[in-house]
């Protein structure tokens, strides 16, 4: 995988986990895993697990006895899943989605939070995925509708696109937001009985200041900017909360969510 959309490293993890975890992704966690309550699956793999928010309610709502692989390709955020997870019945592997280290016909369920995303060659996943699923296993995985359908996002990259000219790391998250193309390109794969959904959310939780640290010192952008040495990040903090306060107050914000939930099955 690129290492520059691999680039969680340093500080990032944890203002990622601390700011953004609350208020992008907790909504989606608990969606995904809302929908694995009247299954029972007995071999669990989550790719691109991060800084394992999805992982901890996966652990919640699976069987006791399922067994639950968490990975990712970056050390970092995995570091930050282990401490927080480190009491619970998971298994922390470092792995490319790209390359599973399994064998074929392994997992029943294989989740996946807004991560294929980031993967360079999308169909090479999705392969993987299928090769290590059993025959009826199911793959479970959501990615972010347009980034202009994603407001506060939407407005911090726009903040750092008018101070150094570009702004490419936001594109990434929310560049897999073809509904046809998701299908088309599962359907090549073999994926059966597949499902996608236009799911929106409310994120709350956090303030304006501590949404503009998330989406600036907590993805790859902070790197970036360090970069480009034309402006500091703390800096284009204090603009964009300015930016997000002008929309959503002072005080904790809530901001529209837009993304897409898809479950495909294999045959």
């Amino acid at each position: 995988m690129n290492p520059e959309f691999a680039g969680f490293t340093g500080t990032i993890p944890d203002n990622y986990d601390l700011y953004m975890g609350p208020l992008f992704f907790e909504p989606y966690a608990i969606d995904l895993t809302e929908r694995l309550k009247q299954h029972s699956p007995k071999k669990v793999l989550e790719i691109a697990c991060g800084t394992g928010r999805v992982t901890n309610h996966l652990r919640r709502v699976l069987p006791a006895d399922a067994e639950l692989i968490a990975t990712d390709l970056n050390a970092g955020m995995l570091a930050v899943a282990k401490h927080k997870l480190a009491s619970a019945n998971i298994v922390f592997k470092e792995v490319d989605a790209q390359a599973l280290p399994f064998a074929d016909n392994s997992f029943d369920l294989i989740v996946c939070q807004f991560g294929f995303m980031f993967m360079p060659d999308k169909a090479k996943a999705f392969a993987e995925a299928y090769r290590v699923l059993l025959p009826g296993g199911k793959l479970l995985f959501n990615t972010w509708d347009k980034l202009e359908n994603n407001k506060a996002s939407f407005i911090v990259r726009n903040v750092v696109a008018e101070a150094l000219g570009k702004a490419e790391f936001y594109n990434i998250p929310f560049s897999m937001n073809d509904k046809w193309q998701i299908e088309s390109m599962l359907r090549k794969t073999g994926f059966d009985e597949i499902s996608i959904s236009y799911v929106s959310k409310k994120g709350t939780g956090i303030t304006a200041l501590e949404a503009a640290k998330g989406l600036l010192l907590g993805t790859p952008a902070f790197k970036q900017i360090l970069e480009a040495g034309n402006v500091k990040p703390e800096e284009l903090v204090i603009i964009a909360q300015s930016r997000l306060e002008d929309i959503y107050g002072k005080g904790p914000i809530t901001t529209e969510l837009n993304a897409w939930v898809v479950e495909a099955k294999k045959e």
